[in-house]
């Protein structure tokens, strides 16, 4: 009896593991554009991104990423621009809603929300301390256009959360001593997918 179960435990087990590796897929993404601010409220055309995606499935999967921003702006007494530099690491979970909702063709759909490590450097600050380190939450959606079996083209926008901010996107800090507050902004880009791995874009595509 306990070979018997022994037996139907590996079957299931093996199938599953054949299931998910027919399925999983890995790809690197890069993407350009604007970074949107939340106080004082700067737009720039200086946002980039990359990023490390695994699908484990054909639904679910994760993705690790990096984001950079600059923020410049002029300041009535001031004769340089001001503003900060602002950069990202972030965690993900990704779903194909493309797959869910039954999309066909070249288009597809992927949402993702995660959680990760902010900080924001204020222009001309060469001190650790003075830089601003920020925990930070962001959700997105990322609708794609499929090219050929290892390419495809997606954009993104996404709004990231920042907790425990001290200093706006100006550089100056909004209140004295150690008060925190939450800030925000949101990043719209375009982009390349590059998928690599022995089941190419199968979990996006196939």
């Amino acid at each position: 009896m306990a070979k018997k179960i022994l037996f139907i435990f590996m079957f299931v087990a093996s199938n599953i593991a054949a299931q998910v590796n027919s399925h999983d897929q890995y790809s690197f993404e890069g993407g350009y554009g604007l970074g949107i601010s939340g106080k004082p409220g700067i737009t720039q055309l200086s946002h980039f991104d990359v990023g490390f995606r695994y699908m484990i499935t054909e639904y679910w999967g994760v993705k690790f990423d990096f984001g950079s921003d600059q923020f410049r702006t002029d300041k009535e007494g001031y004769e340089q621009e001001i503003g900060t530099d602002y950069r990202r690491l972030s965690f993900n979970v990704v779903n194909n809603l493309g797959r869910e909702i039954n999309m066909r063709g070249n288009l597809g759909l992927l949402a993702h929300a995660g959680f990760g490590y902010s900080w924001i450097k204020p222009v001309g600050v060469s001190t650790i301390d003075q830089v601003d380190s920020i925990g930070n939450v962001i959700i997105g959606i990322t609708p794609q256009y499929y090219i050929i079996k290892n390419i495809a083209l997606h954009a993104d926008v996404a709004y990231i959360v920042n907790f425990s901010q001290h200093k706006d996107f100006d550089g100056f800090s909004r209140y004295t001593g150690v008060k925190s507050f939450v800030g925000g902004l949101a990043n719209v880009s375009v982009g390349i997918t590059f998928y690599f791995g022995p089941n190419g874009s199968n979990a996006d595509w196939r």
